[in-house]
């Protein structure tokens, strides 16, 4: 049987909590590129010199080793991202603090921050936890899986970033940036020791530290992951609906070299596909389907991938809400399907050209990614995954 631990105990204040929510409120609601808010000198300087003092080095726990990215990496856990969701690894005390942020008081405080009622915790901290990189390491910028993976019912809405490096200077990097839909930075957060970072996640909710970390040999940065979650949350501008898998954005050459072999080896895998009609999994398309075009059974919609000669003269892809999303996402047509290659189309048991007008355009962009237009009469482009993803979960 284990002695038992005596540690500090640490608990929020309520009305603390509420003054702090009503001076930020409306900044988070306002803020650009997406809702955030930075909140400085976050807690009592004892209770952030114990949380540094507890956090583990790289060989102190068993860490799991998440890297950069979708791009080359060293593997190398001097370096590259470390990350723990299992609390038998945090400290003690982080464990006791872990639980303050999930609790009542807490989560009536998110509440009151962002106007947004019915905010609840993963107590399971999954995929979040402890995050640490070390020298020359880095993360892409991305958007996460915005579903909890014990529930898909679980909208993932809330990413809170508490960052525990002391004296961290300027020249070191690592600042946390958001990123708009040109993919411009348009916010720079240095990791500061005691500085909490929360942001609504969403579906262009870009944000990482996309380069490589140039702090002293030895040093780290460190932080607590926690996210917040919804039981409801509607489809809207920011959040399109289910998203399966990390949306990583190439930042640098090495990047976009390997998205373009990810989608040189997709290309090669669809050759036996091309022109068949197959079963995708609902769950893998992020907004709504119209029920015809659902097979309840399997719950599968059929996917067809389309032959050259399809598409050859792009008469397919002539009707007005497509040539609406060239517009908006391409100077012209002919930089559209440079950038957009029609790869699919959802909805359709044949291969015919004439385009009905319940069919969903899928399109594949130079880095292998899919897109598909969000439902038949709208020219919003939603990204649906990565095509060697997608055709894992190719059901014939």
């Amino acid at each position: 049987m284990k002695t038992m631990k005596t540690i500090p105990a640490f608990y929020f204040d309520r009305g603390e909590l509420a003054r702090l929510a009503e001076r930020h409120s409306e900044a988070f609601k306002t803020a650009k590129p997406f809702q955030h808010v930075v909140l400085e000198d976050f807690l009592p300087a004892e209770v952030i010199d114990l949380l540094v003092r507890e956090f583990p080095g790289p060989d102190d726990i068993e860490w799991q080793l998440h890297g950069p990215g979708r791009t080359a990496w060293k593997r190398d856990k001097r370096v590259d991202k470390l990350a723990t969701d299992d609390e038998a690894s945090f400290g003690p005390f982080t464990r006791h603090f872990m639980g303050q942020l999930n609790s009542g008081p807490f989560l009536a405080f998110l509440e009151r921050l962002t106007g947004t009622q019915g905010i609840f915790p993963d107590v399971s901290y999954n995929n979040c936890g402890l995050h640490s990189t070390g020298r020359g390491g880095r993360l892409m910028m991305h958007t996460d899986v915005n579903r909890h993976p014990l529930g898909l019912k679980m909208h993932q809405y809330l990413n809170l970033l508490l960052y525990l490096n002391p004296d961290w200077k300027e020249e070191y990097g690592g600042h946390l940036e958001l990123w708009d839909r040109q993919h411009q930075p348009v916010k720079r957060i240095l990791p500061i020791a005691n500085r909490v970072a929360l942001f609504n996640t969403g579906t262009r909710s870009l944000h990482g530290h996309p380069h490589p970390l140039t702090c002293p040999p030895g040093r780290r940065r460190n932080s607590l992951a926690v996210y917040y979650y919804l039981r409801e949350r509607p489809a809207s501008e920011e959040y399109a609906g289910l998203q399966r898998s990390v949306h990583w954005v190439p930042a640098t050459e090495e990047d976009r070299a390997f998205a373009r072999a990810g989608r040189a080896k997709g290309l090669a895998r669809l050759a036996p596909f091309e022109g068949q009609t197959i079963g995708i999994g609902v769950d893998l398309i992020p907004f709504e389907l119209p029920r015809e075009l659902i097979d309840e059974r399997s719950r599968t919609i059929p996917l067809y991938f389309l032959k050259p000669s399809d598409f050859g003269d792009r008469q397919a892809f002539g009707a007005a809400h497509l040539r609406a999303a060239i517009t908006r996402h391409a100077r012209d047509e002919a930089e559209f399907f440079k950038a957009y290659q029609p790869i699919a189309l959802l909805g359709t048991s044949s291969g015919a050209n004439a385009m009905d007008p319940r069919l969903i355009t899928c399109l594949l962009d130079a880095d292998g990614e899919m897109f598909a237009l969000a439902g038949p009469d709208t020219s919003e482009l939603v990204w649906v995954g990565y095509l060697d993803d997608v055709l894992d979960m190719v059901r014939r």
